[in-house]
């Protein structure tokens, strides 16, 4: 094989590939990627074995082959040269890499131990989606999926398309995120599955600022998620294929309270500032006191720390009912506002007890958090 192609190309393939490439003592294979060529394909592909990826670009080819090389080395190398356009060539175990200024010999590794990436074809299945929307959507809960392995189902995000829309869900039982988008066309049938958290995130890394619609491809063990940049000028292909968590998700609209006794709006920075102020003196449970007093419109904020001190601070509000308090963690508190992307926050209260439900004013923006007190 050999291959013409833009550094600036390979470059940023190899920065995407390299993040799933992981260093395994017992499978070493794994800290590499495979580079490929066909026609005027250049494909980079890296795995774990749990999620796959292949990201493909236009080149010159002369020839079809494969080679397999360190990752990270192979990236790091790259990423130091100027020369505008490089040479890849596939040798009896080395790849060549040329440019203008450069000779360079690397050692590659057999190509036929480099696992193989499972793919989904049948297009009849396939359900479009606005990358940057789902990529969002997906952000916005990632942060709440569980770290416990004694309930592997809810460490992961659960996605479930409907007829129009689809729910991304994410809880760790202390709290609980959804994220409901709408699909712009009705789906032809409804799926639902557990996203691994580490794919999660790799989706909204790689594709999360990509511009356009991304297919989705589902199966019963595996999903696949493939973006082709169409207006870019190398034609850019990233493929991201992953296991699904094996399990079911619980019910977890059961948890989301139908109604809340008191509900007010109010700044969602100035909440951020003083939740962030009022974390300096919290106590060793992380313990934030907050208050909603509709007819003063004022919500309050206490914090205090037996070493420390104690803080205090208010901002106003509109909304109705009584006053009421809860106790919360407030590093869960402020993950909930932050993820809003309204200047205007509603936080709606069921007393010391009861679950508080946070979302954008008005509720159009498809984002509802969930959060449990902290328990006196």
């Amino acid at each position: 094989m050999k291959s013409i192609i833009l550094r600036e190309n390979l470059k940023e393939g190899l920065s995407v590939v390299e993040r799933v490439a992981v260093k395994s003592i017992s499978l070493p294979i794994l800290n590499n990627i495979l580079i490929t060529t066909a026609k005027n394909i250049l494909e980079l592909s890296a795995t774990d074995l749990e999620m796959g990826i292949r990201y493909r670009i236009l080149a010159k080819n002369e020839g079809e082959g494969g080679v397999v090389v360190p990752a990270k080395f192979l990236s790091s190398f790259i990423g130091l040269l100027s020369d505008p356009q490089i040479t890849l060539e596939g040798k009896e175990k080395i790849l060549v890499v040329d440019s203008k200024n450069h000779h360079t010999e690397i050692k590659a590794l057999n190509l036929d131990d480099f696992p193989i990436i499972p793919t989904t074809q049948n297009e009849e299945n396939a359900i479009e989606v606005s990358a940057q929307a789902f990529c969002q959507g997906i952000g916005q809960v990632v942060g709440v999926t569980s770290q416990s392995q004694t309930r592997p189902e809810i460490t992961g995000v659960y996605i479930s398309f409907g007829k129009s829309a689809v729910k991304i869900v994410a809880t760790d039982s202390f709290r609980l995120a959804e994220r409901t988008l709408q699909l712009g066309r009705e789906n032809g049938s409804e799926h639902t599955f557990i996203l691994p958290q580490k794919t999660a995130r790799e989706i909204v890394a790689v594709l999360g600022d990509k511009p356009g619609k991304m297919k989705i491809y589902i199966s019963p063990n595996q999903v696949t998620f493939r973006y082709e940049g169409e207006d870019s000028p190398s034609q850019l292909h990233i493929e991201i294929v992953s296991r699904v968590i094996d399990g079911e998700y619980p019910n977890y609209q059961e948890v989301i309270p139908k109604q809340t006794e008191t509900k007010a709006t109010m700044d969602k920075n100035e909440l951020i500032n003083q939740i962030r102020a009022a974390s300096i003196f919290a106590n060793k449970m992380q313990e934030l006191r907050f208050s909603l007093d509709p007819k003063s419109k004022k919500a309050e904020l206490v914090s205090q720390n037996t070493d420390l001190g104690s803080h205090s601070s208010s901002l106003q509000i509109e909304g109705d009912g009584e006053k009421t308090a809860a106790s919360f963690n407030w590093r869960f508190f402020l993950e909930g506002v932050s993820q809003v992307r309204t200047d205007r926050i509603e936080i709606g209260m069921n007393g010391e007890e009861g679950a508080s439900v946070i979302k954008a004013a008005g509720g159009n923006e498809g984002y509802l958090y969930v959060l449990m007190p902290i328990k006196a």
